[in-house]
């Protein structure tokens, strides 16, 4: 009897017995991408005087190391433990269920003059994974910043002029390969050459950040001024739960004082010169009309037969993609209206697409954009200064 209650009290003190290890995860449901902190603790007894341990590959996540082990001696229940952490983050690759673990941790204790080797083992952790809510690849964060920097003014550029175009895109708690891949910048008036890529995930006290870096040197080769599409990066914003878009601002190349002065003709003498021809034009159509109807048409008749000769070929398109609902293919519309207005004489106002910029690129965009509203805007200020050109 009094030998197995020694046994039972050497069983009971023992430190392979005191000795445990698990992972902890927090309580949450991850979408494809989405970064899952786990922390690896282990609660031991005795002198540890060696010690291993590798978390284990898996084809269902990537992961990453994110601080460096944490030792500590903890008072537990009244008793002395040696405590270490290992902070991991885990981005699951695919939906389904995740399994995390399990993970040995190899100790090796001084006991004396002997040295008792040890492993501990932390069971596994299983978690369900949801589908990433958008297409390409999948980018989850808490944050996506993204900046656009010029080294000159894009719009006043010299004849010979060139200029670099630096985009940088940073995600909080992701990593690097999740980032979307290098945008494409290809215009028929522009000469684009692409530095190689920067694409690097750095640690942070917060946590990893994945970084990206494009660099272009830009030269228009025309002289008239184009315009650079916005880029947007699509990104799952694991705070609200809902897909979001980072998203870079519209941007005119140009060269400076192109239009100004062509062919050694000054602004006010070319303007003479247009509003001749134009009176010249109206005269021919007048006589024109004289000679087929044999009488002279009313003035709003006339009006309204120049008005449909002169008709914006693009306001199909900016209706078609108000109807769809997507800003972007809206603001692509939009811009394409204006160029097509400027093509055939007229000088809208930029400022019209202010409203729709502030709803897709403001921080805090307003919350009932009317879309059909924008175009018939858009397309009755045009309507107008047709009508002060006739």
């Amino acid at each position: 009897m009094v030998i197995r209650l020694l046994i039972f009290l050497l069983l009971a003190v023992s430190p392979a017995h005191a000795d445990s290890l698990r992972l902890i995860v927090p309580d949450m449901r991850p979408v494809v991408g989405e970064m899952i902190p786990v922390t690896i603790r282990g609660e031991y007894t005795g002198n540890i005087s060696l010690e291993k341990m590798t978390f284990p590959d898996s084809a269902g996540y990537d992961w990453i190391q994110v601080a460096r082990d944490r030792w500590a001696d903890e008072r537990i229940d009244g008793r002395m433990y040696r405590i270490f952490e290992r902070r991991i983050a885990v981005f699951p690759r695919q939906p389904g269920t995740l399994t995390i673990g399990p993970v040995t941790h190899h100790l090796t204790k001084a006991s004396g003059t002997t040295r008792p080797v040890f492993d501990v083992v932390a069971r596994p952790m299983t978690l369900a994974v949801t589908p990433y809510p958008g297409s390409g690849r999948a980018l989850a964060s808490n944050q996506v910043r993204v900046s656009d920097e010029f080294s000159a003014d894009p719009s006043r550029l010299g004849p010979a002029d060139t200029i670099t175009r630096r985009i940088t895109l940073t995600a909080d708690n992701s990593m690097a390969h999740l980032l979307p891949p290098r945008p494409l910048i290809r215009e028929p008036w522009l000469i684009s050459f692409a530095a190689p890529e920067i694409r690097e995930t750095r640690l942070t006290a917060q946590g990893p950040v994945a970084v990206a870096i494009w660099e272009w040197s830009l030269r228009p080769h025309t002289g008239e001024v184009g315009s650079l599409m916005p880029i947007q990066f699509p990104w799952f914003n694991t705070q609200i739960r809902e897909m979001r878009g980072a998203v870079t601002l519209p941007v005119e190349i140009g060269i400076a004082g192109f239009g100004d002065n062509i062919g050694g003709i000054d602004a006010a003498t070319r303007r003479d010169r247009l509003q001749m021809a134009g009176l010249g034009v109206v005269g021919l159509i007048i006589g024109l009309a004289v000679a087929v109807f044999g009488r002279m048409p009313a003035p709003r008749r006339l009006a309204d037969h120049l008005r449909r000769l002169r008709r914006n070929a693009k306001i199909q398109a900016l209706r078609m993609a108000a109807d769809q609902g997507d800003l972007m293919s809206l603001r692509a519309a939009a811009e394409a209206y204006l160029q097509e207005e400027l093509r055939l004489g007229r000088n809208p106002a930029r400022g019209s697409l202010a409203e729709l910029d502030r709803a897709l690129f403001s921080a805090d965009p307003p919350k009932n954009f009317d879309r059909h509203e924008f175009v018939q805007r858009l397309s009755g200020k045009a309507t107008e200064q047709e009508n002060r050109a006739l």
